[in-house]
């Protein structure tokens, strides 16, 4: 069990030295040396790393999926990483996407544990809670994964792979047995609970609509399936009896340990700037996301992306044209230049991620993804929970107005990313662009009474909105909606498929130790394209 894993945002150093304590006794070999240390080990002290770790895993940890999903290329003259760029992945490719949940899924087992043993039932159910959320993007990218038997030490040496189908279904019994916990939790009995909870200070209610949005989030992934519209109309009624509701606008889960100058923000230092100020030159805007939003003249082209810091000199060559407004560039992914031909496909010459255009802190005014070292980092945005509202209200499984929930959800991304400067100013522009779609050649992307088919028309405008904030949560809308928006494939000349892998391959670790337990498919070359997630339609 890899319990307390290093924060530098953290002040864990009480842990550490629990832990150096307790090795430093002269060890039984008839007794578990861990147990005195746990024993005294509160799960206000290992709380806020788990959360910590779990956003930053969102945001940072799954950089392949920005590229494959067409939101981040490279700058020319960065080296490329050719297995990525091919498709033709192995069971080394991104191990962490199985490893990292699962790791933070063992510190909040332990906090479940320990809260029990002492009657701390907050963290008992919020530990429930972000479980859920790990297993089920573990599940997301592999299909059948370890689940009943994980998380329990030397009990299972090798656990066995459940039926996804089956630990979905059992992760919403999670999150409602968290709910209950967190709702009927006792202050005094959970010692600084609202000072370490550094998403939502405890706040029941908050919790109970970030529980309620993780499971319509689960609901509408199967949405597709013909099979599965029975279960998802029960489960929705218990949402609606539960009555919290969802996140709403403004209210995004997302945390903040303590981000700084020296110890930025996670998105920041990969995204934004580095600790020393500079420039991350190996993401550069693509040319997918680029010319979405150019084509519908869509005025977060300015937030998602900056403007190229060199313009492009007169006639220069351009392996693919620049649509209007020309100062924001892309690289179309995977593609191969010639620098001595197209010498204008570096870092200055190629829109980075958007935001502020100089290294410094967060500030009401800033706009765009970027918005400063001490910003927060995301779990689930109030973006994506707009989004699931309308395309569930669209689909019959919630009431209200599916156009009005449609436009709330658009203008919330204009929000999120503070257009203009402020929210007012955002909501304004957003009613002046949707407005003025009409009769444009572009509309029916844009306008809800001009699109034929609603649920295409939510499910482009959410891919827009989430770029590039949770790749993983993008590529599983992609594939749960067969494939669409259509999305321009690499460009790479050694790549070895017609379509996006629609898994990941079992980790090579796992074939190692586990190689009895570890499905047949998704351990085989090619199985990334074949091997369905038990979602998908």
């Amino acid at each position: 069990m890899k319990l307390f894993k290093y924060s530098p945002y953290l002040a864990c150093a009480t842990v550490f030295m629990l832990v150096s304590a307790g090795c430093a006794k002269q060890l039984d070999i008839n007794t578990n040396p861990n147990a005195a240390v746990t024993a005294n080990i509160d799960p206000y002290l290992v709380f806020p790393g788990a959360l910590s770790n779990t956003a930053s895993n969102i945001n940072t940890g799954y950089g392949f999926l920005f590229r494959w999903m067409g939101f981040i290329a490279t700058a020319a003259g960065v080296a490329p990483s050719t297995e990525e760029e091919s498709y033709n992945i192995s069971t080394t490719f991104n191990t962490a996407a199985f490893t990292t949940p699962l790791d933070i899924n063992e510190d909040l087992q332990f906090i479940e544990n320990v809260g029990k043993t002492k009657g701390q039932t907050f963290y008992v159910g919020a530990a429930k809670i972000i479980k859920a959320l790990n297993f089920a993007r573990i599940v997301d990218a592999y299909n059948s994964i370890p689940y009943s038997q994980a998380l329990q030490g030397l009990t299972y040496i090798t656990p066995k792979y459940d039926d996804p189908k089956a630990i979905y279904e059992d992760l919403l019994k999670q999150i409602d047995t968290g709910m209950v916990y967190i709702k009927g939790y006792d202050l005094a009995a959970n010692p600084n609970a609202k000072t370490v909870d550094i998403m939502f200070a405890a706040d029941k209610t908050q919790w109970a609509k970030f529980g309620n949005t993780l499971k319509l989030r689960l609901l509408m992934h199967q949405a597709n399936r013909a099979d599965r519209q029975d279960y998802i109309k029960t489960e929705m009624a218990k949402i609606v009896a539960e009555g919290s509701g969802f996140l709403e606008t403004g209210k995004t889960a997302s945390v903040n340990p303590g981000y700084s100058q020296s110890q930025p923000n996670p998105y920041y230092s990969s995204y934004g700037f580095t600790m020393a100020g500079q420039d991350p030159t190996s993401s550069r805007a693509n040319n997918t996301l680029l010319n979405f939003l150019k084509i519908d003249s869509d005025p977060r082209v300015a937030y998602d992306y900056k403007a190229i810091a060199t313009a492009l000199p007169a006639g220069a060559a351009e392996p693919t044209p620049t649509l209007d407004p020309k100062n924001y560039r892309g690289n179309d992914y995977g593609l191969a230049t010639d620098n001595s031909v197209h010498k204008y496909q570096t870092a200055n010459y190629v829109s980075r991620v958007g935001g502020i255009t100089a290294a410094g802190a967060s500030a009401s005014a800033n706009t765009g993804i970027i918005k400063g070292w001490d910003m927060r980092a995301w779990i689930i945005t109030s973006i994506e929970s707009l989004f699931l509202q309308a395309e569930a209200i669209q689909r019959g499984y919630l009431a209200g107005n599916a156009e009005t929930a449609y436009k709330a959800a658009v203008q919330e991304s204009f929000i999120w990313l503070n257009v203009g400067g402020s929210s007012t100013t955002a909501a304004t522009q957003f009613n002046t662009w949707y407005t003025g779609a009409t009769g444009k050649s572009y509309q029916a992307n844009v306008v809800w009474t001009a699109a034929t088919d609603k649920l295409k028309l939510i499910a482009y405008q959410k891919y827009l909105a989430l770029v590039p904030l949770d790749g993983l949560e993008t590529w599983t809308d992609y594939r749960r909606n067969g494939n669409f928006p259509v999305i321009q494939l690499s460009q790479s000349a050694g790549r070895t498929s017609l379509v996006i892998p629609v898994r990941l391959l079992y980790p090579s670790t796992e074939l190692s130790y586990n190689l009895a337990n570890v499905p047949q498919t998704g351990r085989l070359a090619g199985s990334q394209f074949t091997d369905k997630i038990w979602w998908m339609p």
